[in-house]
């Protein structure tokens, strides 16, 4: 039995387009799927070449949606959940987020990482960190 599991993470957002954009765009995610019906429109996005460092589906549900709830609309009030993004030089992430998004950072954390820290449209907490 092949028990290997892949990861992929859904974000019910108030507006895919702004979505789609800012991750494609600002996080250079490529856009594998697209999909537009009465439930919603939606798109899945990769990480890494092929997928192979997960999947992020962003999904504008409309109230056709059984599972519809107006708080999919709303900007997150709080830090549940956030995203967290390991990558090998924060240095040149940090150029090449500047001027493009606020963020915070880099900052040296006590577990041996540097960070930076910023919001999604929907306010939904990302941090790209790299390990020293």
């Amino acid at each position: 039995m092949d028990t290997r599991l892949e990861f992929k993470m859904v974000i019910r957002c108030s507006d895919l387009d702004r979505s789609s954009f800012f991750y494609s765009w600002l996080l250079d995610l490529k856009i594998v799927e697209e999909w537009e019906e009465e439930e919603g429109k939606g798109c899945v996005m990769s990480f890494g070449e092929n997928g192979s460092g997960g999947l992020l589906e962003v999904y504008e549900m409309t109230e056709a949606d059984k599972r519809f709830h107006p708080a999919f609309r709303a900007p997150l009030n709080n830090d549940k959940i956030d995203i967290q993004l390991k990558c090998k030089s924060l240095d040149e992430w940090a150029a090449r987020l500047n001027g493009k998004v606020d963020f915070e950072g880099p900052e040296r954390m006590p577990w041996g990482q540097r960070w930076i820290k910023f919001r999604d449209p929907d306010n939904l907490l990302i941090a790209i960190y790299e390990e020293e």
